[in-house]
C-alpha cells in the first residue's frame, strides 16, 4: 500500500499543478480579452475582421477547454483522495490510465492556448506598429 500511496501523492501533485496552470491562463485569456476589447475598433476594420473574429472564437474555444479540463481534473484528483482515504473500489490501474489522458489533454490544451495567444500578440504588435507610424508620421 506505501507504494501504491505515494504513487497517488505523486498523481494528486501533478493534478494540483495542472489546475495551477490552469488558473494562471485563465487570468491570461481574461487579459487578452481585455486586450482585443481594448483595440476594438482597429481589430473591426475590414482588414482584421474575419482574421480578429476567428481568434475571438477561438480564444473561447480554449477558454470553454479550460473549464472543462479544470472540472475533469477535480473530478479525478477526489478520485485520488478517495482512494487514498481507504475507498478500494476504484483500481489504481483505472487512476493512473485517466490520469495519462487527462495529462496528453492539458498538453494539448497548452498549445491551442499558446498557439491563439501567439496570434493574438501578433495582431495587436501590428497595429500597435501602425499606431506609431501614423504618430511619427503625424509628428514631422
Amino acid at each position: 500500500m506505501e507504494k501504491t500511496s505515494s504513487k497517488l501523492y505523486g498523481l494528486h501533485e501533478s493534478s494540483v499543478s495542472w489546475i495551477n496552470e490552469l488558473e494562471f491562463m485563465n487570468d491570461e485569456q481574461n487579459f487578452l480579452e481585455h486586450l482585443l476589447s481594448t483595440h476594438f475598433l482597429d481589430l473591426s476594420a475590414e482588414k482584421l475582421y474575419e482574421t480578429t473574429r476567428k481568434l475571438i472564437r477561438k480564444l473561447k474555444e480554449v477558454e470553454n477547454m479550460g473549464v472543462e479540463l479544470t472540472k475533469e481534473i477535480q473530478i479525478h484528483n477526489k478520485k485520488i483522495a478517495a482512494v487514498l482515504e481507504g475507498d478500494y473500489n476504484i483500481p489504481e490501474k483505472d487512476l493512473i490510465n485517466g490520469h495519462n489522458m487527462i495529462q496528453k489533454d492539458f498538453e494539448s490544451y497548452v498549445l491551442k492556448f499558446k498557439y491563439v495567444k501567439k496570434k493574438i500578440f501578433g495582431i495587436i504588435k501590428e497595429i500597435m506598429v501602425n499606431h506609431k507610424q501614423k504618430l511619427l508620421i503625424n509628428r514631422t
